[in-house]
């Protein structure tokens, strides 16, 4: 008797079309293979894009509500920093804004002295951070003027901007006289009536009840500063991802402006460490849990595809028996897998999308939610940030733990022996 050697070849796009027609003819195990990748890829897509709107949107608050872009500042200001020095200045400011205002990505730079103040009002008083400011460029490098709910902007002539809690603690309005007085950079105290010109509300505790803004020049005049600031902020092109090489713009500032030898500049995470590292901590965290959870949801879809496979043991026997290859019975599952995939990704991106467009154009307001002392500015309305890449990712291992939820199986049923499969043994 002569052994039966033929081999059945079926044509990929044959191959490819039995499988399509085996989705559709296991429809139990298809819709729950289905339901479970749909729901796995949709929970990563969203995870990922609120993470990644947590991570921007915190870094452009900051940024935007205190730190600039990036900062140039005397060297030795850095270790004196606590005591927020006013004798330790940049010089000639109007000249070094000029030069590090024409730089080559840099859209604009602010010159900002930081000091420490007493305010009062009737027999009320109150220790302050104060921030002396140029008004019209402060204007372009961060959004304080955008957060002036009474009275008005520096823009409008020279005196002091003062938190809503504080002006309501010592009931101040627009218009009235205040009295602040500041150590100068001689050390002689100086005293000086200011106008309250605008209240502003970020809506942050830490700025609003803690900080006040004034003109750069009533600074000076109470600092006794003669044209210096003690650093210039700056706003980059491109803002988180900028394309100015500091270490190249802080070279030509030592050579071209006065004082250079002793100027720095730093990205603004030298100015906001805290921020940084609780961030990436959190961001962290976040990913950790949304790997754990999308593990979860894999392991369900490997079990899930694992079992289908397996109830088809005796289907996979016939298919041997008629001379079909082993590879072809994988490849048969794989394009099986790949077609519940896509039937999949297509469901996620029907369900990913409308509540992804909701998270990034319209967002969610989180700031009410939080509590007072987080060290970010949360007063706006959060949006995610969806990028392709988290779509792709998303929908790619999607379709690789589809794809391994089935060959594994496969492979396993197909080396048993025929006989064997062909009866159903597992």
């Amino acid at each position: 008797m002569r052994r039966h050697t033929g081999r059945l070849q079926l044509p990929a796009g044959e191959l490819f079309r039995v499988a399509w027609k085996n989705v559709f003819r296991n429809r139990r195990r298809s819709v729950l293979n289905i339901i479970a990748l749909t729901v796995g890829m949709t929970i990563m897509v969203l995870g990922l894009g609120w993470v990644q709107g947590y991570y921007t949107y915190i870094f452009n608050a900051v940024q935007e509500f205190n730190t600039g872009d990036a900062q140039v500042l005397p060297e030795s200001y850095l270790a004196e920093a606590p005591r927020l020095p006013v004798d330790i200045t940049v010089s000639d400011y109007t000249t070094t804004r000029a030069l590090v205002d024409g730089y080559p990505g840099v859209a604009d730079a602010a010159g900002r002295v930081n000091f420490s103040l007493q305010l009062s009002a009737g027999r009320s008083s109150v220790r302050m951070l104060a921030k002396g400011v140029d008004p019209e460029h402060e204007a372009q490098v961060t959004v304080l003027d955008d957060y002036i709910t009474d009275g008005a902007y520096l823009t409008d002539g020279p005196g002091i901007l003062i938190g809503a809690p504080v002006a309501e603690e010592l009931d101040l309005a627009p218009g009235d006289t205040v009295f602040v007085s500041a150590m100068d950079k001689f050390s002689v105290q100086n005293l000086l009536d200011v106008r309250v010109v605008g209240i502003f509300d970020f809506g942050y505790p830490a700025m609003d009840e803690n900080v006040v803004f004034m003109d750069l020049a009533t600074a000076s005049e109470l600092l006794s500063l003669e044209n210096e600031v003690t650093r210039l902020v700056l706003r980059l092109e491109n803002g988180l991802n900028p394309r100015v090489d500091l270490e190249e713009l802080a070279s030509y500032v030592r050579e071209q402006a006065p004082g250079g030898p002793d100027l720095s500049v730093h990205s603004w995470q030298r100015f906001a460490e805290t921020t940084v590292h609780s961030v990436r901590a959190d961001v962290s965290s976040f990913y950790i849990m949304l790997v754990i959870l999308y593990l979860l949801t894999v392991l369900g879809i490997l079990n899930s595809m694992s079992m289908s496979v397996r109830e088809r043991t005796g289907e996979i026997g016939t298919l041997r028996a008629i001379g079909i290859r082993r590879r072809r019975i994988l490849l048969l599952f794989l394009w099986e897998a790949v077609s519940i995939a896509l039937i999949a990704t297509a469901l996620s991106v029907v369900l990913s999308l409308p509540v992804a467009a909701y998270l990034q154009f319209i967002g969610v307001n989180v700031g009410t939610a939080l509590p007072a002392d987080i060290p970010v500015p949360f007063g706006e309305t959060f949006h995610a940030d969806y990028r392709l890449w988290h779509y792709i990712l998303s929908m790619g291992v999607g379709a690789l733990s589809a794809a391994i939820g089935a060959v594994i199986p496969a492979r396993r049923a197909a080396r048993m022996n025929i006989a064997e499969a062909m009866a159903g043994k597992r």
